[in-house]
């Protein structure tokens, strides 16, 4: 198995662990913004969790830009997406995903 494979095998659970939580959230609270930050900063241990994860993908954004500048990821918006849509958990095995394609010169989807 090539990494890639193992990369883009973990953008699974990327998607689906933290949409297992917050799909049944939504649909309990619908979209309204004042209540998920209420819930967001619910006690000291979310706060936390929050900060971790919004350090996390300002690394994440900072690293991909690198790495697209030094040629070893063809394109950001992707990574952006996946992080702003999902979470960490699916923004950096996407990248890396794609970072890996583009060193190896491989197209995406693309048989070994």
């Amino acid at each position: 198995m090539k990494i890639r494979h193992l990369y883009l095998g973990l953008c699974v659970p990327g998607v689906v662990a933290p949409y297992a939580f917050f799909l049944p959230w939504l649909l309990d609270h619908g979209l309204g913004g004042g209540r998920f930050l209420r819930d967001l900063a619910a006690n000291r241990i979310s706060l936390f969790c929050a900060a971790d994860v919004v350090i996390s993908a300002i690394v994440l954004f900072r690293f991909a830009g690198v790495e697209r500048r030094e040629g070893r990821l063809a394109r950001l918006w992707p990574v952006y997406a996946a992080t702003l849509l999902v979470g960490v958990s699916f923004g950096l095995p996407l990248m890396l995903y794609l970072r890996q394609v583009t060193m190896e010169g491989a197209r995406p989807g693309a048989a070994p």
